[in-house]
């Protein structure tokens, strides 16, 4: 996922007036790179919860924040198809005549957030147990594994709670950080600072 910054021309003028370009440009850095970690954190959370998972088995499937450059003011993140079996989300159950019982996309909603698979059954296969159901035909094979919701299919939907959450804090945190980041700057430079006026005003 990326940000993307998005400025007031007006205010980017004003800034532009008293701070060198390169001041300018850092405190903006600054501020996005803060602002897209934070929001990291909070879409990392929500993935695990939409997935029904530990957050623990989510890090491996999302990286770490690709912040800013000089030649680019965008921050971003990758998800991944991390697979984790469905057994992993809580509560899931295989029992015999009632097959799988489970839930994932638990915040974002759908058939997936009340799974029941009649058809399911566990494979103990390479020292490790999944759950699976066979593909239509008249093979005992192939078979098809049963996961929890992904990273990047929770990031990618755009209705979906991980992405939502993702934006929403992203957009907050680059609202708060940036000028904070430019009075840090104007001060930096030695230039006078204002703080703006209360909005109740």
């Amino acid at each position: 996922m990326q940000l993307e910054v998005k400025l007031d021309t007006r205010q980017l003028e004003e800034w532009a007036s008293v701070l060198s370009a390169r001041g300018l440009k850092n405190a903006i850095r600054r501020a996005v790179d803060k602002s897209a970690t934070a929001a990291r954190k909070v879409a990392l959370k929500i993935i695990a919860q939409d997935a029904g998972v530990p957050a623990a088995r989510i890090k491996p499937g999302v990286s770490k924040v690709k912040r800013t450059t000089q030649g680019s003011l965008s921050a971003s993140f990758t998800a991944s198809k991390l697979r984790i079996g469905i057994m992993n989300t809580k509560g899931a159950k295989v029992s015999r005549g009632a097959g799988l019982r489970a839930s994932t996309f638990r915040v974002t909603g759908g058939r997936s957030a009340s799974l029941n698979v009649k058809n399911a059954f566990l494979v103990h296969a390479n020292g490790g147990t999944f759950v699976a159901v066979r593909k239509p035909g008249v093979s005992r094979l192939p078979i098809k594994g049963l996961y929890a919701e992904m990273p990047n299919t929770a990031m990618g939907q755009d209705d979906g709670a991980a992405r939502i959450a993702w934006q929403k804090e992203a957009e907050k945190q680059l609202a708060e950080r940036l000028p904070v980041e430019i009075a840090k700057q104007l001060v930096a430079e030695g230039l006078p600072y204002s703080a703006p006026a209360d909005s109740d005003d």
